[in-house]
């Protein structure tokens, strides 16, 4: 194993305090109720995730597909939802960090591995994670980031991962790919030829649940997949 590739969102950062930055700013600004700001957030999101598990969501516009819509079912211009987001950039802490995620990119990289983000964008541009990552020090120990936005492509879609796994000249056998959505993560870094982790908070410890994939319980549990896979090899 040379590779280790993170999601971003729910495996490093936490993205339900982001979004509730976003409904805030949002509802501030357009003067509409918290409650009916987060419930169009939430319908959204589901919307843009079926459509990019279906792949019948444009790669081209990954971000801009995703703001419009949000903005359509708010009633409000776009204009709004982005500088909502920029806000949320503005106001966020280092809550924002998820548990054990700092932590475990430090041991990551002292093993020698080669890492990477790999994340798809909804509402904000990368640069705005880029920048939460760059402020609470995670980038650190990052050695290249991938968004959608930039590469033109989003997860699952296989071309997502082969982009990143060929810009460091890595077989996806040699690469591993650790996030919290089945399908997005999981399913797609199997169908590029990875190796992949699920991170399940009900998982029950670590489990191996696919010939090259890991349940595990929190982004932790990929310490323990590692030295799993480097027993075997």
């Amino acid at each position: 194993m040379k590779l280790v590739s993170f999601d971003v969102w729910n495996t490093l950062l936490d993205i339900n305090l982001m979004l509730d930055e976003i409904a805030i700013a949002i509802a501030k600004i357009s003067g509409q109720c918290i409650a009916d700001v987060t419930l169009a957030i939430m319908n959204a999101r589901a919307e843009i995730k079926e459509l990019r598990k279906e792949k019948k969501g444009n790669p081209e516009r990954a971000l801009e597909e995703s703001q419009e819509l949000l903005a359509e079912i708010l009633g409000v211009d776009v204009e709004i939802i982005k500088r909502a987001a920029s806000q949320a950039v503005l106001n966020v802490n280092r809550d924002i960090v998820m548990e054990g995620a700092l932590e475990t990119l430090q041991q990551v990289k002292s093993k020698g591995y080669t890492t990477i983000t790999v994340g798809n964008v909804m509402f904000w541009p990368s640069t705005y994670t880029r920048l939460i990552l760059e402020r609470f020090g995670l980038a650190e120990f990052i050695d290249k980031q991938f968004y959608s936005d930039e590469v033109k492509a989003y997860k699952p879609m296989r071309e997502f991962f082969e982009k990143a796994l060929s810009y460091f000249k890595v077989k996806p056998e040699e690469a591993i790919h650790v996030g919290d959505t089945k399908a997005e993560d999981f399913e797609g870094a199997l169908k590029a030829g990875m190796w992949a982790v699920w991170i399940n908070p009900d998982a029950e410890g670590v489990k191996r649940i696919h010939e090259r994939g890991f349940e595990v319980p929190s982004v932790e549990g990929l310490l323990e997949v590692l030295e799993r896979i480097k027993s075997q090899e």
